[in-house]
């Protein structure tokens, strides 16, 4: 029995991390990549490299990242080729799986400079949460705010006032797997994308850590019942 119990542990501990499923993400609002045990939900991640894409890269870059790294997201090297294959580079070339990501020209709204989102997650407080309440939190300003020429209201960003426009609408990007792109989905699937792009290992570090924590238990388990086997053949 007790041998019964050591393997059913481990095989639930084992799995656990690893074998996540892609959840809905907006209702409630909720992120695989959340808590010691999340882990990246892939189609989401691939759904938001389509949002980043389509929508962010004409004015922020993720100089960290090379095409080839997309492979991780579950996409085939033959896609990856593919998507590499349709950017022109600064150079006039087109870019290859081994090309960073295409930088986009420098601009500066209202003296703003648009930053890299290769670690943006890491960088602000909420992570993952955060990028999410920023790209939905654009409206109108209220009573008494007069916004500064050149920007927008957001109520995510401290102080309400930011140079980035509202820049994602319905239907922004087509989703391949035909989910529906409203503006919240397209948030929450680029932010799970920088997620992503912030700690590419999360899922494996987070399914290694579980192991680690099962196993170190296992013997502790092993550890306190021999003692009081030791213990019971010496009295």
């Amino acid at each position: 029995m007790m041998r019964r119990f050591f393997a059913s542990l481990l095989a639930g501990g084992l799995l656990a991390g690893v074998g996540a499923h892609a959840q809905d993400t907006l209702a409630p609002l909720r992120f695989q990549s959340d808590g010691v045990f999340g882990s990246i939900d892939l189609a989401a991640a691939q759904r938001g490299f389509a949002v980043y894409q389509g929508v962010c890269a004409s004015c922020h870059g993720m100089k960290a990242l090379h095409y080839r790294d997309l492979e991780a997201l579950g996409l085939t090297p033959e896609q990856v080729a593919g998507i590499a294959a349709g950017v022109k580079l600064a150079d006039g070339h087109a870019a290859t799986p081994n090309s960073r990501f295409k930088q986009p020209p420098l601009v500066s709204r209202g003296g703003a400079v648009p930053p890299d989102l290769s670690s943006i997650v890491a960088q602000r407080s909420g992570g993952t949460h955060y990028i999410y309440d920023f790209l939905t939190g654009f409206g109108p300003a209220p009573a008494g705010v007069t916004l500064l020429p050149g920007h927008s209201y957001n109520g995510a960003f401290p102080g309400g006032q930011v140079a980035m426009p509202a820049v994602l609408h319905d239907n922004a990007v087509a989703y391949a797997d035909g989910t529906k792109a409203t503006t919240a989905q397209e948030a929450a699937d680029v932010a799970e994308f920088l997620t992503w792009s912030a700690d590419p290992n999360l899922s494996t570090r987070h399914a290694v850590g579980v192991r680690a924590v099962i196993f170190f238990a296992f013997l502790v388990i092993v550890a306190v019942l021999t003692k009081r086997r030791i213990w019971r053949e010496r009295g």
